[in-house]
């Protein structure tokens, strides 16, 4: 369906794509992820034909029938027409460069807004929606052409996370539906959700790719483990004593969320991170990894090189600090690892609060 080879493109010095070759097949969901600045939105904008490129070629077997059957293009603000209703968004396309008749259009419209969910809106303007609607009238706008091959430009990189699920549901709906679809997202999430394969970027250049289990459980390159590793857990580094703590339980927050996990959860890891931290020497700074895995919430932190095991120390475990840990926690454990770094690791017991 799409096939690109040694795709080469520069921004004056800078060269975003550097000789990406990639073969998407019809009605395959693919998902492109990476840092910011790896070239994953240029990609999508050269397939889409909305930006130029120095050198390789981009082909398709795209065959359109009345119009039918070309590339849609989502992008990650919706791109709505703000002085049109939502329905006369989804019709205009059809009417204007279709040709077939307003009765008709609206009529698709009608059903269209209804599969995404928001048939209850047709008359707002953009402006009233939430973002998860408009970014869903977005979608629907696309599919009003019916297209071919479907690119989407991180569709859920702006939501809250109920907006995130309305799009989560109507993306999901979108695999079986006869398309070919290519995704640049965050998310690992949609992701792994959707995607019959997905694509790692960095610098320029295709890294990794594989099914979502290969590349999510199990990548192979460095680059990819380490994205991955950001994506999935939460990374946060303590550079001394000084650290703000309101900043770190809005980012734990957060990311419990996104794992749709209960408050009680969210304070009890919140509770057991803060007396940890009241109980290490935080001066050299501390690396603080939070995971959640398949047997619950699991912290990590790293002291400086050369720290010694610490809350095995007497003193430590006499404290009241400790105590309240261990109530929070099914295990607590320090070593030392290869680096000579200090590692403690708690698994935090579930309903502990």
């Amino acid at each position: 369906m799409i096939r690109i080879s040694n795709l080469t493109k520069s921004y004056n010095d800078t060269k975003v794509l550097d000789d990406v070759s990639l073969n998407i097949g019809r009605n395959e969901v693919v998902s492109i992820i990476g840092y910011s600045g790896s070239g994953k939105t240029t990609l999508l904008n050269c397939i889409a034909g909305l930006d130029s490129y120095d050198s390789g070629t981009i082909a398709t077997d795209i065959v359109k029938e009345n119009g039918y059957g070309g590339i849609g293009m989502v992008f990650n603000s919706g791109n709505l027409f703000p002085h049109l209703t939502v329905l006369r968004n989804l019709v205009l396309a059809p009417v204007k460069v279709l040709g077939i008749s307003p009765e008709q259009a609206e009529e698709e419209a009608m059903r269209m807004l209804e599969s995404v969910g928001i048939w209850s809106v047709r008359d707002a303007y953009p402006e009233l929606l939430s973002s998860g609607q408009r970014q869903r009238a977005a979608i629907a706008r696309s599919l009003m052409m019916k297209p071919a091959i479907l690119l989407l430009d991180e569709p859920t990189s702006s939501l809250d996370p109920a907006s995130t699920s309305e799009v989560f549901k109507v993306l999901s709906n979108l695999k079986n539906n006869d398309m070919t679809i290519v995704l640049v997202t965050h998310s690992i999430d949609l992701a792994r959700s959707i995607s019959d394969r997905i694509i790692f970027m960095s610098d320029g250049r295709i890294c990794e790719q594989g099914t979502p289990s290969e590349i999510i459980n199990h990548p192979q390159n460095r680059e990819t483990k380490s994205f991955i590793n950001h994506c999935t857990n939460l990374v946060y580094d303590i550079p001394s004593e000084k650290y703000d703590l309101p900043e770190l339980n809005a980012r734990i927050e957060v990311f419990c969320m996104r794992y749709r996990l209960p408050f009680s959860d969210t304070y009890a890891l919140q509770l057991a991170v803060e007396e940890l931290l009241n109980l290490i020497p935080l001066e050299n700074g501390v690396n603080l990894v939070i995971v959640k895995s398949d047997r619950g919430l699991d912290v990590q932190a790293v002291l400086a090189k050369g720290a010694q095991p610490y809350l095995s120390q007497e003193s430590i475990m006499n404290e009241l600090g400790y105590t309240i840990l261990e109530g929070l926690c099914e295990k607590i454990e320090e070593e030392t690892n290869d680096l000579g770094e200090s590692v403690i690791r708690l698994a935090i017991r579930q309903n502990s609060i």
